[in-house]
């Protein structure tokens, strides 16, 4: 499989989706990743499996539609498979798997026959202190947009994806774009003060 992704934007020819099967309950509380997840929890909206199949489905259907090859993860049981950008995302021929949180890295292996499709070559594993998810890289063209957070409380927040040790590891991947970095506003209690991801904030 070859790889060129130099945007957000252009016309779409694959893509892994993301799957809502087996998802498991709603969490607890303290289960939970981030605080507005919690919000929903409290106030009872927390999204149902069923309803989240439904949309994921009438999504792939979409893209199916308009002739984009739609791959989805191998069903893990009991675990939240919604967001494969987050585990692994491309940036021109190259797919960079993400370090993510300990309790999200089986998900790596759901897309495993996806990864295994691609060049050696082409596929980058960071080294483990470059902590990142595909939710704050956005690849523009001449530039890499990244939103990272850089507070010395970085390891007591749980919100905080990816560090300053990613950013300058994918500078070095591609020296040949422009990477600029957000400072991302973080919070593990208050939803108002929390952008969880970049790609949330556009």
């Amino acid at each position: 499989m070859k790889l060129n992704i130099q945007n957000e934007t252009s016309r779409l020819r694959a893509v892994i989706l993301g799957t809502a099967e087996s998802c498991g309950p709603t969490p607890k509380v303290e289960d939970c990743y981030d605080p507005k997840s919690v919000e929903h929890v409290l106030a009872g909206t927390y999204p149902k499996e069923e309803d989240m199949i439904f949309e994921m489905d009438s999504v792939a259907k979409v893209l199916e539609k308009y002739d984009v090859t739609v791959y989805r993860p191998d069903v893990l049981k009991n675990c939240n498979q919604i967001f494969s950008r987050d585990i692994a995302f491309v940036i021109d021929n190259k797919i960079i798997r993400a370090n993510i949180l300990p309790d999200r890295d089986k998900e790596i292996e759901a897309i495993r026959y996806v990864w295994n499709k691609i060049d050696e070559s082409d596929r980058i594993i960071l080294p483990e202190e470059c902590h990142v998810e595909g939710g704050d890289v956005m690849p523009w063209n001449d530039y890499i947009f990244i939103g990272t957070y850089t507070g010395k409380d970085y390891p007591d927040i749980i919100t905080a994806r990816t560090n300053i040790q990613a950013v300058n590891a994918i500078k070095t991947l591609f020296p040949h774009k422009k990477v600029k970095a957000f400072e991302l506003r973080k919070s593990n209690t208050n939803a108002k003060e929390n952008a969880l991801h970049l790609d949330c904030c556009f």
